[in-house]
C-alpha cells in the first residue's frame, strides 16, 4: 500500500465528498516549499524595513544639511559685516589719529574750571588726568546738576578711545547706560563711559591713552547713537569740558 496522506472533503448538506490523496514525498516538498516562502517572506520585510530606515536617515541627513547650509551663509554674512565695520573703524582711526597706539601719557595739569584744585600724587609727579577726546562727535548735551557727564553724538559704531591711561575697574551693563566702561587713572580719576554698542576690553586691563575701548552705541535708555562720558574727581562727577583741549565747546563738537 502507498504511504501518504488523505485529505477529505465532504459538504454537510450533501452526503459526497472528494478524496485527495498526497504522497509522504509530495507533503514534504510542499512543506519546504512553504518554509522557503516563509524565508523569503521574512527576508523581503527585514529589507523593507531596511530600506525605508535608509530613506528616513537619508532624509533626516539633507534636513540637516540644509540646516547647516543655512548657518553657514548666516556667518558668510555676518563675516562680510563684520569687515566692512573693520574697514570703517581702520578709517575712523585714521581721522582720529590713534591708527598707532601712543605711550602711556601722564600730562602736566595747567589751569581747570570751576575751581578745580592741583592735586599731586606720591613722588612728587603730577597727577594723570583723562584729557584725551573719547570719540569725534557733536556735544548734543551739557554737564549740569541733573546731568553728571557730557554727550557727544557720533555714529554708529565709532571708536571710542580711552581718555588717558589707567586700569579697566568695570565692565557691564546698566539700564540706563547700557553698555558700559570705568577706567581709573589714578587714585582720584576715573573716566566713565556709556551706551557702548561693543566693548573691546575687560576688567583688570591696563589701557593707554588712545587705545580704542569699544564702539558707540544706544544701548540702555538712549534714543540714538552718542557716548555718554563722565569724569570722576574723587568720587564726585566734575564737567569733563574742563580737561579736554581749549576751544571745543567754542567750536560746538569733539
Amino acid at each position: 500500500m502507498k504511504k501518504g496522506f488523505s485529505i477529505v472533503f465532504t459538504s454537510t448538506g450533501s452526503s459526497l465528498s472528494r478524496h485527495i490523496f498526497i504522497s509522504r514525498r509530495a507533503f514534504l516538498i510542499l512543506i519546504l516549499f512553504f518554509l522557503v516562502f516563509v524565508i523569503f517572506l521574512i527576508i523581503g520585510f527585514i529589507n523593507y524595513g531596511a530600506i525605508s530606515y535608509r530613506l528616513i536617515e537619508s532624509e533626516l541627513l539633507k534636513r540637516r544639511l540644509n540646516a547647516i547650509e543655512k548657518e553657514f551663509a548666516k556667518l558668510e554674512d555676518l563675516k562680510k559685516k563684520l569687515e566692512l565695520n573693520e574697514i570703517e573703524n581702520q578709517r575712523i582711526k585714521k581721522m582720529l589719529g590713534v591708527d598707532k597706539t601712543p605711550a602711556p601719557v601722564a600730562p602736566v595739569l595747567d589751569s581747570l574750571k570751576a575751581g578745580l584744585d592741583q592735586e599731586k600724587i606720591s613722588g612728587g609727579e603730577t597727577e594723570n588726568l583723562p584729557y584725551l577726546m573719547p570719540v569725534i562727535g557733536q556735544l548734543s548735551k551739557k554737564f549740569d546738576e541733573s546731568h553728571k557727564g557730557i554727550d557727544i553724538a557720533a555714529t554708529l559704531y565709532a571708536p571710542v578711545v580711552a581718555a588717558g591711561s589707567g586700569r579697566v575697574v568695570s565692565v557691564g551693563v546698566d539700564t540706563l547706560y547700557g553698555n558700559y566702561i570705568v577706567i581709573e587713572h589714578s587714585p582720584n580719576y576715573k573716566t566713565f563711559y556709556g551706551h557702548l554698542h561693543s566693548i573691546f576690553v575687560k576688567h583688570g586691563d591696563v589701557v593707554a591713552g588712545g587705545k580704542i575701548i569699544g564702539t558707540v552705541g544706544s544701548t540702555g535708555k538712549s534714543t540714538s547713537p552718542h557716548l555718554h562720558y563722565e569724569v570722576i574727581f574723587k568720587g564726585q562727577s566734575v564737567d569733563p569740558m574742563a580737561y579736554l583741549p581749549a576751544g571745543i565747546e567754542k567750536k560746538g563738537g569733539l
